[in-house]
């Protein structure tokens, strides 16, 4: 790899997107270890609180619930693609007719126990990575939030 083949644009937006990312994971880890604490009385680890990825996903609806889980687990599945996968120009990439190329596509080999060995592709522009930057940037103030009611520092809105 080149380091002057990416743009620092196209850096940036990775970045945040790894940033963003690890600190609604380390807010969701921090929610089920509190939630353990209390409903135990003790202090030791939770089940998944130290996890990534799908175990802590478990360990996180356990305490708030399939929403706010579902959309960690799904912004978790984009961070992977990003984290993981290879960055091509999108011009290199072959069309169906009528497809226009993306401006970037990351490519992450894959392998389930049960599925074949694949290679997973998906479009992005330097928009749509902040987009996703973003996006986990809200979860994790609404993570944030959530430990806030758990701890009994904020009332929740819809209890007011």
């Amino acid at each position: 790899m080149d380091f002057d083949e990416y743009p620092p644009e196209l850096v940036r937006a990775v970045g945040l997107v790894v940033m963003s990312a690890a600190w609604a994971e380390d807010k969701a880890g921090e929610l089920v270890q509190f939630s353990h604490q209390r409903s135990t009385g003790t202090w030791g680890p939770a089940r998944g609180w130290a996890a990534s990825g799908r175990q802590l996903v478990e360990a996180f609806e356990k305490v708030v619930g399939p929403v706010l889980a579902k959309r960690l687990q799904h912004f978790l599945d984009y961070r992977n693609e990003v984290v993981h996968g290879v960055f091509i120009r999108g011009e290199f990439v072959p069309l169906w007719d009528g497809e226009v190329n993306p401006e970037w596509v990351s490519m992450k080999r894959q392998m389930g126990k049960d599925d074949p060995a694949s290679i997973a592709s998906v479009p992005w522009t330097v928009d749509s990575l902040l987009e996703l930057a973003r996006d986990l940037s809200t979860l994790e103030l609404e993570i944030d939030n959530e430990i806030s009611y758990a701890m009994g520092l904020r009332t929740r809105p819809s209890e007011e």
